[in-house]
């Protein structure tokens, strides 16, 4: 099951939030200006060429505006740096699980996705991800045209400082209440 944990970005250690609550967690990434949502899991096997056939009908539904849509399937890539983009990017779980850490503002919004799960980062946010020791997440990212550059925000997130991949899918219960700002 999907969990969100947000915390303000200097104080890594005080949960703003958490939940596992499907409306919740979309709520939450919106106000941000980030997309969630779950799309129906469909065959066996993770080969690109068979990914992007399986499920051409959903990507097709992510490029329809103007300008270069790259799509592509990655493997457990390492992500532990802070980065940003200057387009959006979609990130379809097929496999495996891995957490998203999105830096908005003053805050940090963790994301630990599974399988069924689409995370869309707005251009410009900065990110990172951690599949764990031994990644073994399989996304389908489309990455969406770029748009003009924004300045850079100061103060980059200490990213060892939030709790990791291990951290937060070992702490899971199933059902966390979601807790008030």
């Amino acid at each position: 099951m999907t969990l969100l944990t947000v915390w303000p970005d200097d104080q890594p250690g005080h949960v703003l939030l958490r939940t596992e609550d499907a409306g919740a967690i979309t709520a939450e990434l919106a106000r941000i200006g980030a997309g969630f949502a779950r799309w129906p899991l469909s065959g066996a096997g993770t080969g690109e060429a068979e990914l992007l056939a399986r499920y051409r009908d959903r990507i097709d539904s992510r490029i329809t505006g103007p300008g270069y849509h790259a799509v592509d399937v990655l493997s457990g890539e390492p992500g532990l740096a802070e980065r940003s983009a200057n387009g959006a990017e979609d990130r379809f779980f097929v496999h495996g699980s891995a957490v998203w850490y999105l830096h908005t503002g003053r805050e940090v919004h963790a994301v630990l996705c599974e399988p069924g799960d689409l995370l869309t980062i707005p251009a410009h946010v900065r990110h990172w991800h951690d599949g764990g020791v031994r990644p073994d997440h399989v996304t389908i990212r489309v990455r969406h045209p770029a748009e003009a550059a924004v300045a850079a925000l100061p103060g980059v997130a200490s990213t060892t400082d939030f709790a990791s991949f291990e951290a937060l899918a070992a702490s899971r219960v199933g059902t966390w209440p979601v807790l008030s700002r």
